[in-house]
């Protein structure tokens, strides 16, 4: 039967052409989210940056946190490979070298920015921070262990590190060389009401730049020492406010986010600390928890497109459909004989499900090939559609995209190439039962 089958599909080369559309179809669907799965991880990376693994905000209580305790208690932990503390303000900010009333955030000139106080030593251990500073392209800090300190200055203010975009920005140095920064955010503990709310407010230095490791820090994300004589409580906002607004916890290596969280909250209870969540507040979050909006976001487009690509293969199914059923006109006397000689209406049925399935399946093999062998030399490709036709995929003026990106998932190829097959069979299926159902009588009359 199988050669029978063979030959039904091999001598009419329109048969064929129902095998290079399914071929064709899965190609582009594989091609395409290849492609699509490497700008998913370059987003995926982009957006995780210098985060950590998990985000520790602490609960709510009448006292203010303190982060010593918290430090003994998560560095205990065999989970935890190292954490680091950030103090959090946001607060407007301007040169003051220019007329800004800062108590006025309806000034033109006032702009917001995300200002965040660390200890450089355990950042450096939790999220890499001096190679971003390693890195730096437009002031790079001249000793990478002291990069807040500020050179050529008597009385230097407090040291800012600034991303290189933002110091692309900012307007020429004075005499000294040295930018500086006015920053107004409001108090940790407002007036009550009808007292004045009067913003504290701190000049600085801008000490170093650092490379922006996500799309976040690009721009508006400045560092300032957390604690100290230079520091940003000191400085800013004072001593009525915390010493840290949440912890960044990196896991030991093979450890997975629900464990790692199971043990930091049996940490904290052992250690006498109310654990995030609940009716206390806080919270303790993934770095993907803390972006599911925009990870949802893209991985939503990749399976809008999936969808939407899917429908060529649909597409070709019915050309498989189309093709099976001029098949089954074609050969009704062959149907016929193959019933006067003794196969039933199953076999006859059968006959044609094969040829079906057959050119689903060398259909299916083709595209899987072709996208593999398409994924393998990507680069070739893009060389020889720039060379031969001036085509550039990612333009480098319009993308921050090197190359064509793409990445292999091969749970997501098998998958899709059983679901073409399958369809295959579907659209095979209806050929089969009317071949099945053909009357012997009828169809050795048929001419």
């Amino acid at each position: 039967m199988l050669r029978l089958a063979l030959s039904y599909l091999f001598r009419r080369p329109v048969q064929l052409l129902a095998v290079l559309g399914v071929g064709i179809g899965l190609l582009a669907l594989l091609a395409v989210l290849a492609v699509m799965n490497g700008l998913i991880e370059m987003n995926r990376t982009a957006v995780r940056g210098p985060m950590s693994d998990l985000f520790l905000i602490p609960a709510a209580s009448t006292e203010l946190p303190s982060y010593e305790p918290y430090r003994l208690a998560l560095e205990g932990l065999a989970e935890v490979e190292a954490v680091a503390p950030h103090l959090v303000a946001f607060a407007l900010f301007d040169f003051p070298d220019y007329v800004v009333d800062l108590s006025d955030p309806s000034y033109a000139d006032l702009r917001g920015i995300e200002l965040i106080g660390i200890d450089l030593e355990a950042e450096a251990k939790v999220t890499g921070f001096h190679e971003l500073l390693a890195t730096a392209e437009k002031k790079p800090a001249a000793d990478l262990d002291k990069p807040f300190t500020v050179k050529g200055q008597v009385f230097p203010r407090p040291g800012v590190l600034v991303p290189d975009d933002f110091a692309a920005r900012m307007p020429p140095p004075p005499k000294d060389g040295v930018v500086r920064l006015s920053f107004a955010t409001l108090p940790a503990v407002l007036p009550a009401a009808g007292e004045d709310l009067m913003p504290h407010n701190a000049e600085v230095h801008v000490a170093a730049s650092y490379r922006g490791g996500d799309f976040r820090s690009r721009l508006d994300r400045v560092y300032m020492e957390r604690t100290g004589r230079n520091g940003m409580r000191y400085n800013l906002l004072g001593s009525k406010s915390a010493d840290f607004t949440e912890i960044l916890i990196k896991l030991t290596p093979g450890v997975d986010f629900a464990t790692g969280k199971e043990a930091i909250l049996a940490g904290l209870r052992q250690a006498g600390i109310t654990p995030p969540g609940g009716a206390a507040g806080g919270a303790l979050e993934t770095w993907e928890e803390r972006s599911a909006t925009f990870l949802s976001a893209i991985e939503n487009e990749r399976r809008m497109v999936a969808l939407v690509l899917f429908f060529i293969i649909i597409v070709a199914g019915f050309g498989l459909f189309a093709t099976l059923s001029a098949l089954v006109r074609e050969k009704v006397r062959d149907l016929g004989v193959l019933a006067a000689i003794g196969y039933s209406p199953l076999q006859r049925g059968l006959l044609v499900f094969l040829t079906g399935a057959v050119a689903t399946a060398l259909g299916a093999g083709l595209g899987l090939f072709g996208a593999w062998q398409l994924y393998l030399g990507r680069a070739g490709v893009a060389t020889w559609l720039e060379e031969s036709f001036g085509i550039v995929v990612f333009r480098s003026d319009l993308y921050v995209v090197e190359g064509l990106p793409a990445q292999w998932d091969p749970q997501q190829a098998i998958t899709l190439t059983a679901l073409t097959f399958l369809l295959g069979l579907f659209f095979t299926a209806a050929p089969a039962i009317r071949a099945a159902l053909l009357s012997p009588v009828k169809a050795l009359r048929y001419e």
